[in-house]
């Protein structure tokens, strides 16, 4: 199956009913690792790179991410496993379309994180763009270094100052300490080393 905008014309019933969408509870929505993406960081994103017109937000949360890019001017397919009231239910790392028209930009649960990289790279086309909002950490890893001699980043955008993503969703209540965040940006087919960059030099992160 290819994902288009032809896939997505009608309700979101209909297209959950398509895709085999699935039903969670409450307690699940607690335990899928859902942290939200300031807009800022999609906004900033935007200003650093260029992306196909057509982009899947597939672990979307709230809207977060796709409002913004919706803003932008982008055709955006939203989904995400868990139905938090905003896109389609479509459980990732299980859906098997052959590949899809566009990019791939999403904040992922970062426990799955390798999975969505993989993931990507097996249902994009050649020249489009990967881009995941990350910990610093995932740079770290054996397993993920071998990874990353197969697919290596284009660019790592590193954020100058700490961002603080809200668990659930909710920034109101946002606790804790921030988190050095990187943008990581993948183009399929490239081979070449990875540049690092630098974002988020501003004091204000909304």
């Amino acid at each position: 199956m290819e994902i288009n905008k032809k896939d997505w014309i009608g309700n979101t019933q209909s297209v959950m009913a398509t895709l085999n969408a699935s039903s969670h509870s409450e307690k699940d929505r607690e335990t899928n690792d859902y942290y939200a993406t300031p807009p800022k960081a999609v906004e900033q994103l935007l200003e650093l790179e260029q992306f196909n017109s057509e982009i899947w937000e597939c672990a979307c949360g709230e809207g977060h991410i796709s409002e913004v890019l919706k803003e932008k001017g982008y055709f955006v397919q939203s989904s995400d496993i868990i139905n938090r009231g905003y896109g389609c239910v479509i459980d990732f790392l299980s859906f098997k379309p052959n590949k899809i028209n566009g990019d791939i930009i999403t904040n992922p649960p970062f426990s799955k994180a390798t999975d969505f990289l993989l993931k990507s790279m097996e249902i994009l086309e050649v020249g489009s763009k990967l881009a995941l909002l990350l910990r610093i950490q995932f740079l770290e890893g054996v397993k993920r270094a071998e990874i990353f001699k197969k697919y290596p980043p284009k660019v790592v955008y590193v954020a100058s100052r700490n961002m603080r993503c809200a668990k659930n969703g909710d920034f109101k209540n946002a606790t804790g300490n921030a988190s050095t965040y990187c943008w990581f940006i993948w183009e399929k087919g490239f081979s070449g080393n990875p540049t690092i960059k630098w974002f988020n030099n501003e004091a204000s992160q909304r």
